[in-house]
């Protein structure tokens, strides 16, 4: 199982959005054929500069293109290495997430309710590759660089061996692969969580990695804190409801 990487500082985890793949068709072939142009055309520039004599011997009689086609071909992976690294850019997610607190939900425990949400702030939509989650109860700090990722029924699994009840204590949204997460826009994002207070009150986070692919293949990943200023965002809550 995936451990989990430390943000430099703290024991919690880092939530910064971060590309963990590259895709090997569009990305590792460009830069692989731009570096065998580069080799034979080095190659062929030595040869070039040799007497016509040495040219007769072996190894020096080895040659498969001019340095007229070399320079080219080798001018047209270069460009297409580079627009492929700016496309990539263009396209790119941003994955993004937020909390709030919601009093419409009548079915869970209590009447303030944590809602987590992922969006999409790039400017093209990505495919959900997976989902994993790791549970933090209160008093089983685990170190950020032991973290194991679970999928989603571990996680219920582990949320109700803590005496939670699912869809009245909390309710986690089950996220498929291949699913598309589309451009935020005015849209709040999709929801991952919805965490009752006493489900606040026996974790110390709930966590939720996020990986999407990306138009040109490319795979990133986003750590969700789902409880970060849950605890807060409530007590203003409840201040704001009392007369």
């Amino acid at each position: 199982m995936t451990r989990g990487t430390v943000l430099p500082g703290s024991g919690h985890l880092d939530d910064r959005q971060r590309r963990i793949r590259r895709s090997p068709l569009l990305f590792t072939t460009p830069v692989a054929l731009v570096a065998v142009l580069t080799i034979m055309a080095i190659w062929e520039i030595t040869r070039g500069n040799l007497s016509p004599h040495s040219k007769d011997h072996w190894p020096w009689r080895f040659s498969l293109l001019s340095q007229e086609a070399l320079s080219s071909l080798l001018a047209v992976a270069i460009g297409f290495v580079f627009a492929r690294a700016q496309y990539s850019r263009t396209v790119r997610p941003i994955v993004g997430w937020n909390g709030y607190v919601s009093k419409d939900t009548p079915a869970m425990s209590s009447r303030l309710v944590w809602v987590v949400r992922v969006r999409n702030g790039g400017m093209h939509s990505a495919i959900l590759k997976s989902v994993d989650y790791h549970v933090q109860p209160k008093g089983e700090l685990t170190p950020a660089a032991d973290v194991q990722w679970q999928g989603f029924e571990a996680a219920i699994a582990r949320l109700e061996s803590l005496g939670l009840r699912i869809g009245k204590d909390f309710d986690l949204n089950a996220l498929g692969p291949g699913s598309p997460l589309t451009v935020a826009g005015e849209h709040p994002g999709v929801y991952v969580a919805h965490l009752s207070i006493p489900a606040i009150s026996l974790l110390d986070n709930l966590y939720i990695r996020v990986r999407v692919i990306d138009a040109v293949g490319d795979t990133h990943e986003r750590i969700v804190h789902c409880l970060r200023a849950a605890e807060v965002e409530i007590r203003s809550a409840r201040a704001a409801d009392e007369p």
